[in-house]
């Protein structure tokens, strides 16, 4: 699973514009059993853990801020659905000459959907949030666009503010094109290409638009370049003073693969959290320097 404590991680950079941040209002929004509107249940935990509703893991840990979202929400069986809609279906087209209306059909997929939903267990997820106050950054263990949603709504009822994403003002197209040919150096970052692992697209002109990856082919990924595809997320190194940092970047600068450093053995886990949370910061700098 994804996350700043574990070895590899997703990594989304946001900006947040504040100097009035108060930690102690993270606890005033923990994790809670009552279900939100939409059925979910969703509050702050301590960083990694979601049982640690008391936060003893801390949240204030030098620059940096740590926690949590846990967000539980109802997953039905699918399979359960299929066979409960077909034994519906049947003994509905029993009573009805064998016939069912397109609109009946889905007024029982509906109603059998929502009975399994309710009976479901929850099925917690969390996303890992780092907020670097000497940076002005929050950084976020996921990319997923349902997820952010709730993340930044439940930030902004808690902290009075809400999170910018961080976004390339580059033609980052372009950049990872320039990349894969040679390596590249800006605000003394030089950035280089891993392994030639590509996800590239078709030209936006084009009718029909494709995705097509590619991993360890230099030749496959110049030749797809000489076709007119354009790459759109890129698998990199980035060094800078003898520090390097290994990563998967899409051109809104969303992050994936992020590889952390593990800690001594025998370390506290402040300690680890605080080199992790250091390579975040230094991913998360040069992520942006690149997309300038």
């Amino acid at each position: 699973m994804s996350g700043f404590m574990t070895s590899t991680t997703a990594l989304k950079i946001f900006e947040v514009a504040s100097d009035k941040i108060d930690a102690e209002k993270v606890r005033q929004h923990g994790f809670s059993d009552a279900p939100r509107p939409d059925g979910k249940r969703a509050g702050w935990v301590g960083l990694g853990d979601p049982l640690d509703t008391d936060f003893a893991f801390g949240i204030g840990h030098g620059q940096f801020l740590a926690f949590s979202l846990r967000v539980d929400e109802r997953k039905p069986s699918a399979a359960a659905i299929k066979i409960r809609l077909a034994e519906a279906l049947k003994n509905e087209a029993a009573t009805n000459d064998g016939k069912v209306s397109g609109k009946r059909k889905k007024e029982l997929k509906e109603a059998i959907t929502a009975s399994v939903t309710a009976k479901a267990d929850f099925i917690p997820t969390l996303v890992d949030c780092i907020l670097d106050m000497d940076a002005k950054r929050l950084y976020v263990s996921t990319t997923s666009d349902a997820l952010l949603a709730i993340l930044l709504d439940l930030f902004q009822k808690t902290f009075g503010v809400t999170p910018q994403a961080v976004m390339a003002n580059a033609d980052m197209a372009a950049l990872f094109a320039r990349i894969f040919h040679e390596d590249v150096t800006l605000n003394g970052v030089t950035y280089f290409a891993d392994a030639y692992t590509v996800t590239l697209d078709t030209p936006e002109q084009a009718e029909a638009k494709a995705k097509v990856a590619v991993a360890n082919s230099q030749g496959a990924v110049a030749t797809a370049l000489s076709d007119g595809l354009h790459i759109r997320k890129m698998a990199l190194k980035a060094s800078e003073d003898g520090q390097e940092v290994a990563f998967t970047v899409a051109d809104d600068l969303a992050i994936t693969g992020l590889k952390l450093p593990k800690g001594e053995k025998g370390d506290e886990a402040d300690a680890t959290f605080l080199l992790k949370a250091d390579a975040c910061a230094f991913a998360a700098r040069v992520v942006e320097a690149l997309g300038k």
